[in-house]
């Protein structure tokens, strides 16, 4: 293996000294994703890459790739870290390669309705770019506006507008892919829009980064809608708020979008902005399409919110409601921390997937809150989180929370959603005796098991001697059964929402 001061060298050679760090403070930042993690990770991971790097063209990506030939370091790309099961952090150290700076959209052929962007724009920008030209994406990640076009492809992200509009499987039309032996690939055909060829694009869609560098995509746009609206749902319990969105699924309705947002959650807002509704639970539904279909649409979700038990919201509550879709998460600013659990689970089962969510928050002595999207007439995102310290000795084992609703998702027939590093043990558990092929196309793709390697189909550790290089995946989820397990034994909940009222909210 080469020095890491050649390794630096080349790398300043390559990109510019600008554009390669090595702070301590840089380190730490990149060291982990939009999850906390608790400080004795750092001993069975490297968690701080050596090098951040900031490419701006597919050709330095290339480069950086095939340096990692001769300096033995591996490397990790990442977007805007706004995962939370460490896809995106290092565990042996290496080159961190930050894709933001390639954030240019390229091209935008409204004829054929495609705008072609790098694999570092923000979704936010590039929904407000495409407005701005009278157009729309249809369907935006859920972590936007800070979530990457490639950090989402990798993540194979749920989405706003999915419902009406498909998966992003469905928006993606072609993709330019450094691989891991430094070759640059495109998946697809631009000219393909109706999708009728054969098109690699699927291998690297959900794939988390550990077969090649997403650095452009062509992504479908669609005509700006002409009647765009919310509407709000106010209901007395959970369950009632859960059977609506069943409702729904199983009606002959094309919304937007439809989540279910717990009482807990606005517990929460509120302790944060005093303006923000008195604490329900609440179904929020976005329309789009023809004025007339819109209205009509209305109509009939009132009916089935009021057969429901619901009481519709005032407009401007569901317009906040709605502007705030992507920020769900303030409640982070309570407890320094937050985790989420990100689940499928089917349409027809949402009632009993809620009040899962809600016994195990209870169980655990958690403070947490529940979020749930449709994404499909089959199919929904239930994603409750929990707030967490991670300066306490207890904060860590709200981790357990996560694997414990992952568990609980398989039971009502669904499956959790994303590996990374933490969450490899689900693997087997969702594709069976499936699985030993997902490595093997690891193999194929990376022999070397250079990029994102010893995760998503393995755990590596920070050592490289034989039998403590890796961790069995089964190992990984007994250790969040423990923690899960040390929530149970505690003796009081958490009341972060309440501590921060008392302390005057600092």
């Amino acid at each position: 293996m080469a020095s890491k001061d050649y390794a630096h060298r080349r790398l300043v050679n390559t990109l510019g000294p600008e554009r390669v760090a090595q702070g301590e403070l840089e380190r730490m930042v990149y060291s982990h994703d939009f999850a906390s993690l608790p400080k004795a990770a750092l001993l069975q991971w490297r968690l701080y890459p050596d090098f951040i790097v900031l490419p701006q063209t597919t050709e330095e990506v290339s480069t950086i790739v095939k340096l990692s030939d001769e300096s033995g370091l591996p490397i990790t790309p990442r977007g805007s870290g706004t995962g939370s099961y460490g896809g995106a952090v290092p565990n042996r150290g290496g080159v961190l390669v930050d894709m933001r700076k390639m954030n240019k959209i390229l091209a935008l052929d409204a004829a054929n309705r495609t705008v072609t962007v790098e694999a570092g724009v923000p979704w936010g920008h590039l929904a407000e770019y495409v407005a701005s030209k009278g157009l729309s994406l249809g369907l935006v990640p859920i972590a936007a506006p800070a979530s990457t076009v490639g950090g989402a492809i990798n993540s194979g992200a749920a989405c706003v507008g999915s419902y009406r509009f498909g998966s992003l499987r469905n928006l993606v039309l072609d993709l330019e892919v450094v691989l891991p032996d430094g070759s640059i690939v495109r998946t697809g055909s631009t000219n393909d829009a109706g999708g009728r060829f054969a098109d690699l694009k699927s291998l690297f869609l959900g794939s988390e980064g550990t077969l090649g560098i997403v650095t452009k995509a062509v992504l479908r746009i669609q005509p700006e809608p002409e009647e765009s609206r919310a509407a709000a749902y106010a209901f007395r319990s959970l369950a009632e708020d859960a059977r609506f969105l069943e409702t729904i699924a199983g009606a002959d309705l094309a919304p937007l979008h439809v989540a279910l947002l717990d009482r807990n959650h606005f517990v929460f807002e509120r302790a944060l902005r005093p303006d923000v509704p008195e604490p329900m639970d609440i179904a929020l539904v976005a329309l789009q399409g023809h004025k007339d279909e819109v209205l009509e649409q209305e109509k009939e979700f009132d009916a089935l919110a009021a057969k429901a038990g619901g009481t519709r919201l005032p407009g401007n509550d569901a317009s906040d409601l709605w502007a705030r879709r992507f920020t769900m998460y303030g409640a982070r600013r309570l407890s320094r921390g937050l985790a989420v659990s990100s689940n499928v689970v089917p349409a027809d089962r949402l009632a009993e997937a809620t009040a899962e969510a809600h016994t195990l928050l209870r169980k655990l002595k958690l403070d947490g809150a529940i979020h749930l999207a449709l994404q499909d007439p089959t199919s929904a995102v239930l994603a409750p989180y929990v707030l967490m310290d991670d300066t306490r000795p207890s904060g860590p084992a709200a981790l357990g929370f996560v694997k414990k609703m992952g568990d609980a998702a398989r039971g009502l027939g669904g499956h959790p959603m994303g590996l990374g590093l933490f969450m490899v043990f689900n693997l087997y558990k969702m594709h069976g005796r499936a699985t030993p092929f997902m490595g093997a196309v690891k193999q194929v793709f990376d022999p070397k098991k250079k990029i994102n390697a010893g995760k998503t189909t393995e755990v590596w550790t920070r050592f490289t001697w034989p039998i403590i290089d890796t961790i069995p995946p089964f190992a990984m989820g007994l250790g969040l059964d423990l923690a899960a397990f040390l929530r149970r034994i505690k003796p009081t909940r958490d009341r972060f929402a309440r501590a921060y009222r008392r302390v005057g909210g600092a």
